[in-house]
């Protein structure tokens, strides 16, 4: 087992994940990973978890920092984006597929820039 540490914050992680009682479909769906991979995660009692873009985004999700190696901040505005979209979201369904839709739409925009 990968001994968890201020930068690495598997358990944590791991806690937060036992902890919701949304599906791993659902999770994954709302946080950008694999279902595998969260069910994978949540069986894995933190044995072999290792940093990857998936454990980032899961961090993210629950509000966690993920950290550097050095105990730096990882970059970006996860925080801002994450405030921001709760803020606009009045919490029903349809209302959270029109913001889906929206920024979906963004990805195309961004492409178009290049």
């Amino acid at each position: 087992m990968e001994a968890p540490n201020n930068d690495f914050p598997v358990q944590d992680l791991l806690r937060r994940l036992m902890a919701d009682t949304r599906s791993s479909s659902e999770i994954a769906r709302l946080s950008g990973v694999s279902q595998p991979t969260v069910s994978r995660l949540r069986l894995s009692k933190g044995r072999r978890v290792r940093r990857s873009a998936s454990f980032n985004k899961l961090c993210s999700f629950y509000g966690m920092e993920a950290r550097r190696p050095g105990g730096r901040a990882a970059a970006g505005y996860n925080e801002l984006l994450r405030n921001a979209i709760v803020d606009a979201w009045d919490g029903s369904e349809e209302h959270g597929r029109a913001l889906l839709v929206v920024i979906k739409g963004l990805k195309g925009l961004s492409a178009k820039m290049e």
